[in-house]
């Protein structure tokens, strides 16, 4: 029965399918999904409801282009035509799910070079040159504040390994707390700034969550004897060991919620649940929660309270804060594809509230990226000189970040600085001498590449010159030549034994 019409139409990819104008399949040549010849047309996907509407007025053929798909767990891009027949409707189903795939990249890099032209042509003149102020005002009231305030801290702690009284003790104390404060806050103007710009990138990495649930509950239970309140953490047995997703920003966004939260308590106790919400694939939701018993937020004040310096007016506060916390995660959780909710009620507390979906990694992507084997020390003494080297070490990553600095300190050789934001090196390489970089590749804001093409651009302080050593992930032999091309002295990939870092470092250092 379909012989002819196979004849006619026949291509690669292609399935035929003929019904009854009821919608009855008669026959179907089975090319790619195996369609039951008993059942309708209905059954087969949603798609086909619209079968009845189309089989009732069709004359000639009605054809649909990129059509999707999902039959038996797999996904097809088609396009589909129904054509009028003596039998009833034949329909052909053509499978261009590659051909999709491959051209949809190109139209869509060229759609929104399209769309960012026309947004760029109608931005308003004045609005542009208000937004460019406030960035370039921020990042130099960042990058003036922070050298005076890198000072401070370096007397404060001096003066902390001295003798000191009671009073002058208590004084220093104060001193701590303003410091920390007053980071805090370069911290989060710099971040308010990212988001607002569009700057802030996302970036995923496989993490330990119980690592940074046992970081924040040692944080603040210190914090919570202090105060004379209770915290507690409760994490549903569900939730896996490892995911992956930004875990800075997520530990900010629940770091952020915390602080809030203990600013508007004064007794009883602030809580954080992670619940598991469900997994499909290998995608998990998951809901944080941060509950206290503070002062509560009342009704009409619930949405200012996520706006630009903005915090409730409240004569009892513990500390007045700066009002940018919750606006801070109002604006990563929308990166994140999320959104923050609260509930409360005056004077009995408040409860914040997200749900986050993040990836259960593979079981490879879980073992340590870093693994350092410690030589003999006959052997790493061979390398041994009388001077010793100032490096700048570039990495986000907090458990790289500590081995790294740890295991480099032990060895007498180095002082290190420690950054773990791209955008911040060049502010440290302008501010500080270093004899070496030594750079992660995957770095937020600004990749370690992009960090290595400005440095070898840079034309004061013969900064250009620095010996630039890229570590990642990554350094695959298809890719090695790009990375080198930009800069870099050389290139680590992980992992890697510390004789190999010790020995590569001190072949470039002078």
């Amino acid at each position: 029965m379909l012989k002819k019409y196979q004849e006619a139409y026949t291509t690669k990819n292609v399935q035929f399918v003929l019904t009854d104008l009821a919608g009855n399949i008669l026959d179907s040549d089975q090319t790619f999904l195996p369609i039951n010849k008993k059942g309708t047309i209905y059954d087969v996907h949603p798609f086909f409801y619209c079968f009845s509407s189309i089989a009732t007025d069709l004359k000639t053929e009605v054809f649909f282009s990129c059509v999707h798909l999902n039959f038996d767990g797999k996904a097809y891009i088609t396009d589909i035509k129904f054509i009028k027949k003596e039998e009833g409707v034949l329909i052909i189903i053509s499978d261009y799910t590659q051909h999709y795939e491959e051209y949809q990249a190109i139209a869509q890099a060229r759609n929104e070079s399209i769309i960012n032209g026309e947004l760029i042509a109608i931005k308003n003149a004045e609005l542009e040159e208000r937004e460019k102020f406030k960035n370039s005002f921020i990042r130099n009231f960042s990058h003036e504040l922070r050298n005076p305030l890198t000072s401070i801290i370096s007397i404060t702690k001096i003066i902390s390994d001295t003798e000191l009284t009671d009073q002058q003790q208590n004084m220093l104390s104060f001193l701590k707390e303003s410091n920390a404060n007053l980071k805090l806050l370069l911290d989060d103007i710099m971040s308010i700034s990212m988001i607002s710009s569009g700057r802030l990138v996302l970036r995923n990495n496989v993490f330990s969550l119980p690592q940074m649930v046992d970081l924040i509950n040692f944080t603040y239970k210190a914090r919570a004897n202090e105060s004379d309140l209770q915290f507690d953490i409760k994490t549903d047995k569900k939730i896996p060991e490892f995911v992956e997703g930004d875990r800075l920003r997520l530990f900010q966004i629940i770091t952020n919620l915390i602080d809030n939260a203990f600013k508007y308590t004064n007794s009883g106790k602030v809580n954080l649940e992670i619940q598991f919400n469900q997994k499909r694939a290998n995608k998990i939701s998951l809901r944080f929660e941060v509950k206290d018993t503070g002062i509560g937020i009342p009704e009409d004040k619930i949405e200012s309270i996520f706006e630009s310096f903005s915090q409730l007016n409240q004569s009892s506060l513990k500390s007045k804060g700066t009002g940018l916390g919750l606006s801070i995660v109002k604006g990563l959780l929308h990166l994140m594809n999320s959104e923050i909710k609260v509930q409360s009620k005056p004077g009995k507390g408040s409860t914040f509230y997200f749900d986050i979906v993040l990836k259960q990694p593979i079981p490879n992507m879980t073992k340590p990226q870093v693994k350092m084997v410690a030589k003999k020390k006959e052997t790493i003494l061979k390398l041994r000189s009388d001077k010793k080297y100032k490096i700048l070490l570039a990495e986000d990553d907090i458990n790289v970040q500590t081995v790294l600095f740890k295991l480099l300190l032990d060895t007498k050789y180095f002082s290190i600085d420690v950054v773990s934001d791209g955008a911040l090196v060049m502010e440290q390489l302008i501010n500080n001498e270093y004899d070496l970089l030594l750079i992660d590749i995957n770095l937020p804001n600004v990749t370690g590449d992009q960090v290595a093409r400005l440095i070898r651009d840079f034309p004061f302080k013969n900064i250009k010159n620095i010996p630039i050593i890229g570590i990642t992930a990554y350094a695959f032999e298809d890719n090695l030549k790009t990375l080198k091309s930009s800069g870099m002295n050389a290139i680590l990939s992980k992992p890697f034994e510390l004789e190999e870092l010790i020995e590569i470092l001190f072949k470039y250092l002078k």
